[in-house]
């Protein structure tokens, strides 16, 4: 998986800081809740991810606070959108790659 890194700006647009992700294992809790906010099934476009985000946002920052827990609720405030966007999907993906990856027993009792 490739690195995730988020930039916190100034008013100027320079970087005040640069956090790169703490990858964690999310919960199931955590993942549904993700699937729930973002209704995935729904979502045809990154216009649209954004306009979720932005519905969301106290819950999106606490989950991202997780994978990048260096990164203060004040700061996520000077987050770039254009960033956090692809964090997230690249988020969302790695979570159902890690689901997919879970062994079905096939076996009847």
């Amino acid at each position: 998986m490739k690195n995730l890194v988020i930039n916190v700006y100034d008013e100027n647009d320079n970087i005040l800081k640069t956090s790169t992700a703490q990858i964690v294992d999310l919960r199931f809790g955590t993942v549904r809740a993700l699937m729930k906010l973002f209704e995935v099934d729904n979502i045809n476009d990154t216009a649209e991810l954004m306009r979720t985000v932005l519905t969301a946002w106290g819950q999106v920052t606490a989950i991202l606070g997780r994978v990048f827990p260096d990164i203060t609720d004040d700061e996520w405030e000077n987050v770039k959108l254009g960033e956090l966007i692809p964090v997230l999907v690249v988020i969302l993906k790695s979570s159902f790659v890690q689901m997919m990856q879970i062994p079905a027993d096939n076996e009847k009792n």
